[in-house]
């Protein structure tokens, strides 16, 4: 598996003007689960972008090309893992959709270091994971300034497409600039989520 393939036309999430992190972690696991069962074992976002992108497999096409994100795919049948990058085209988006992130956090419940909340059905697993995480940050971890934003995931298996409970964790926060937050759905942990101010 290498070479470089285009990804999903990407439109912007609600209000955005950039793609969000959550809809290339889709288009990452859609497109590679085309080579075999798998999933993202480690995402890491670099930059925003507002254009459409291609993914590179085990290696870089140009040292010049601008990363937005870069990681690890896990297959399940061999157990390797596949690198990969993620670049920009010249293609800039044009599209857009809605996305009601209040509906989707609307309930939860949050602790001194955690939050917690029933799987909403209207929305795929990281789109739950994600909201959750930025509505934690966002009510305990306040700012004076910048914005607590989807930074990297760390999965030791695959999200599943559903749950009961979904918990946030947050077990660390330097300087209120970069935090580390377990995922642990239905009382089982399956890796975490990091969060970084923009």
């Amino acid at each position: 598996m290498s070479g470089t393939h285009k990804l999903m036309d990407f439109k912007f999430k609600g209000e955005r003007t950039y793609v969000h992190g959550t809809d290339f972690f889709e288009a990452i696991s859609q497109f590679l689960n085309t080579y075999g069962d798998g999933f993202v074992k480690e995402l890491s976002f670099r930059l925003f972008t507002d254009h459409q992108c291609v993914i590179h497999l085990n290696a870089l096409g140009t040292p010049a090309a601008k990363v937005i994100c870069q990681g690890r795919w896990r297959n399940i049948d061999d157990g390797g893992d596949t690198k990969f990058w993620v670049t920009e085209t010249d293609k800039t988006v044009a599209g857009r959709y809605d996305f009601d992130e209040d509906a989707l956090c609307e309930g939860a419940g949050i602790e001194d270091n955690k939050i917690c909340h029933r799987f909403n059905s209207e929305f795929s697993m990281i789109d739950n994971i994600v909201a959750l995480t930025k509505y934690y940050h966002n009510t305990k971890l306040t700012l004076s300034s910048g914005k607590w934003v989807f930074g990297q995931i760390v999965l030791t298996e695959g999200l599943p497409s559903e749950c009961e409970i979904i918990e946030i964790n947050n077990y660390q926060n330097i300087k209120d600039r970069f935090s580390r937050n377990h995922i642990v759905l239905n009382g089982h942990r399956i890796g975490e989520i990091r969060f970084i101010v923009s």
